[in-house]
């Protein structure tokens, strides 16, 4: 009988080829002409299946299959910018045995895995023991705007997992918080510029200063003299803020250069940002049910506050589910001597190794792979977390090296495949048993 597999693919691809980063408001979206395209391709696709489709105005769309409790499977279809410097097409390729494209594993892909996942099913002529709802949102990567307008005009499942974080499977997402930092500006700073997201590892970041510096031509540092001023480049490499250490922060290379040329104050913010663990902004902390927090100053820039114009950081903190933003903020603000300001969070999500939801997808993936794993912990922040009881499910495999939030994105087609086994033996035994 035909897996759909194919299929699926091309699906994929087509989604692929929609740039989705958020952008200008219209008419379709309030996300942008990219998310409401993937919107409706999405509702055209899950359509043809059968299922019931509702778009809402271009935040977020549901499909239904199926009655009775709601079981929700929880993804998004924007993605995070992406710039020139990719060897493949980041709107969709396939070359040397891989898919490359922003959103092929984050989350375009694994999403279609679990609607034709359903498919596969249904045309196997199985019924499923539920009502099945697929949630794709259009702004996971930017605020979760599209959850906070579904939970004002519907009820959120009670139960159901996200396939984007991890597998075997996620029981344990540590608390995500976004910080503005102000900071008192640096001698001689006359701008800084870098970054893009907070929940990204910062690439590229540049500063113009007010004094004649040793000019530098390298491959992480640039530095020009004009006009007794000096324009100063770093370069780094991006990563998802979960895993900061996977990146190669731009702002590190920049501090440390104006830290040998400059000292005093710039020694200080250097000592205290480069970090990946906040040691250096004395949040340095750790709980034996979800290990380490991680630290990542995701945008850097000026910005007036209270009349007084202030380096303004943007920084992404992922902390053990024992302690709060709260206590998180206070430390920073006491430790950077800084205005602190909580922009967006997530609070922490755990459910117990031994909920039957969390033992029936682990014994999926452990019986697809040959495998004997147990649950795992993550600082990603997921939409499980919008669930009273949902877990992150995929698509990452243990060992692999993600791409996701990096250039060149992509997911072998093995791997692409064996993903899609293992979602397809997880519905099945989750919801059509």
């Amino acid at each position: 009988m035909n897996d759909f597999f194919d299929a699926m693919v091309d699906n994929t691809m087509q989604l692929l080829a929609i740039d989705s980063v958020q952008s200008s408001p219209c008419k379709e979206s309030p996300f942008g002409k990219g998310v409401a395209e993937c919107l409706d391709l999405v509702c055209s696709i899950a359509s043809e299946m059968g299922m019931q489709t509702h778009n809402e105005g271009g935040y977020y769309c549901t499909c239904d299959i199926g009655e009775g409790e709601t079981f929700g499977i929880l993804g998004h279809l924007d993605v995070v910018p992406y710039d020139d410097d990719w060897t493949a097409n980041p709107l969709g390729e396939i070359k040397d045995g891989k898919i490359y494209g922003r959103g092929v594993l984050d989350d375009k892909g694994p999403m279609m895995c679990c609607l034709y996942a359903v498919r596969r099913l249904l045309a196997e002529g199985m019924r499923p023991n539920c009502k099945i709802r697929f949630i794709f949102g259009g702004n996971e990567e930017s605020g979760w705007k599209c959850i906070d307008r579904y939970n004002q005009l519907d009820v959120m499942p009670e139960r159901g997992f996200s396939p984007d974080g991890d597998f075997p499977v996620i029981n344990c997402e540590k608390g995500l918080v976004g910080y503005d930092v102000y900071l008192p500006m640096p001698q001689g700073l006359i701008s800084i510029e870098g970054g893009t997201r907070v929940n990204v590892v910062m690439a590229k970041c540049s500063c113009m200063i007010d004094k004649a510096l040793q000019e530098e031509k390298g491959e992480r540092i640039v530095a020009v003299v004009k006009d007794g001023k000096t324009c100063v480049s770093a370069y780094g490499k991006p990563a998802h803020a979960s895993t900061p250490n996977e990146g190669d922060n731009a702002l590190w290379h920049l501090l440390d250069y104006l830290a040998k040329q400059c000292g005093g104050e710039y020694v200080t913010l250097r000592n205290a940002l480069c970090h990946n663990d906040g040691s250096g902004a004395g949040i340095k902390l750790r709980d034996d049910v979800s290990g380490n927090l991680t630290f990542n100053v995701g945008v850097a820039n000026t910005e007036t506050l209270d009349g007084e114009m202030k380096l303004h950081l943007t920084v992404d903190v992922r902390h053990p589910v024992t302690f709060t933003k709260e206590e998180i903020a206070q430390k920073l603000a006491q430790n950077l001597n800084a205005k602190v300001r909580v922009r967006n969070f997530h609070d922490p999500l755990y459910i117990d190794k031994d909920n039957d939801l969390v033992q029936k997808l682990l014994a999926s993936y452990n019986a697809v792979t040959g495998e004997n794993l147990s649950p795992i912990t993550i600082g990603g922040g997921t939409y499980a977390r919008a669930l009273k009881c949902g877990v992150a499910f995929g698509p990452i495999f243990p060992g692999m090296k993600s791409t996701i939030h990096q250039k060149d994105e992509h997911v072998s087609i093995s791997d692409f495949k064996k993903m899609y086994d293992i979602y397809y033996s997880a519905i099945k035994n989750l919801l059509f048993s």
